[in-house]
């Protein structure tokens, strides 16, 4: 097996992580919406998480499965991989802790509360992330490593 497909098989692997624990996040959804004492914040916070476990998942599966068209320089393909890892875990787990402690991670404010604080600032690496990610993928389109 060649490095690319080995690296490739990598984030496919964390992609499946994150898809499952985007589905694990749809389950608690659905627990919290039957839950009479749960409040609005928590069930959004919870579809959130599932949302983004799930179309994160997906791109990270979708980047994976292109690697024989991107053929990707060695820089540039660790760039992507690690650069999509962050991705998904950053938005799947910034969005779980929003579900667990009721927090939306708003906008920084004066007044802002510690979880909605970790929840923005959670959601920043894989925020920064995703456009080296795009911009390295861009580069690698535009010059694949075995020309």
């Amino acid at each position: 097996m060649d490095n690319t497909l080995r690296n490739a098989r990598k984030l496919a692997f964390h992609a499946v992580v994150v898809l499952a624990l985007g589905m694990i996040s749809g389950f608690i959804w659905g627990n919290t919406m039957a839950d009479p004492d749960a409040t609005l914040t928590r069930a959004a916070a919870w579809r959130l998480a599932h949302i983004e476990g799930f179309a994160n998942g997906v791109l990270m599966l979708v980047v994976a499965l292109s690697y024989t068209l991107l053929q990707p320089s060695l820089k540039a393909e660790r760039l992507i991989r690690y650069g999509m890892i962050i991705v998904g875990y950053s938005n799947i787990l910034a969005s779980m802790y929003g579900g667990i402690f009721d927090a939306r991670g708003s906008m920084p404010k004066a007044d802002s509360a510690m979880h909605d604080l970790v929840v923005f600032y959670a959601f920043m690496p894989g925020v920064i992330a995703i456009f080296f990610v795009l911009g390295a993928m861009a580069s690698a389109l535009r010059n694949p490593a075995g020309r």
